[in-house]
């Protein structure tokens, strides 16, 4: 059975989605899909460089990863977290040239996918930095897959 798992195409719609968003004036919810186009832009290029998946091509869970390997199963504000243990894991496999594209990653640290529950004015105004990191990881990943390393 294929997988419905696509990280690289959600990447690219979420982030056509954001903009349309965000060009209609739903800065709230352009916001979130920034957020997820960051998430699955950094899970793209993780799952390119070996990060073990299941068959359906999620990331495996914390307590199935081998010792060293950064669970990624979580959101982006969670993969912030724990950017230099990615950054690590990247460089392991000749992708630190990728992880240094995206030094606004952290922008992200405000980010919550709680945020879809909020009102719009509790809404961290934060998205000209969530939208400059999320088009960070797009340009990653282009670079990513110019140079071969995306299938």
């Amino acid at each position: 059975m294929p997988s419905n798992v696509n990280f690289p195409l959600a990447a690219k719609r979420h982030w056509r989605d954001a903009d349309l968003l965000e060009s209609n004036g739903r800065a709230e919810n352009a916001g979130q899909l920034y957020g997820f186009t960051a998430e699955c832009g950094v899970k793209t290029l993780l799952i390119a460089l070996g990060y073990p998946c299941n068959p359906d091509g999620s990331p495996l869970k914390k307590k199935e990863l081998p010792p060293g390997v950064p669970e990624i199963r979580t959101h982006i504000r969670e993969i912030v977290a724990v950017i230099g243990d990615i950054q690590i894991y990247a460089a392991g496999r000749n992708g630190a040239k990728y992880t240094a594209m995206i030094p606004k990653i952290t922008s992200f640290s405000d980010w919550l996918v709680e945020h879809r529950y909020w009102s719009d004015a509790a809404i961290p105004k934060s998205l000209p930095t969530w939208k400059a990191a999320a088009q960070e990881v797009m340009v990653m990943l282009e670079a990513a897959s110019l140079d071969g390393v995306l299938i």
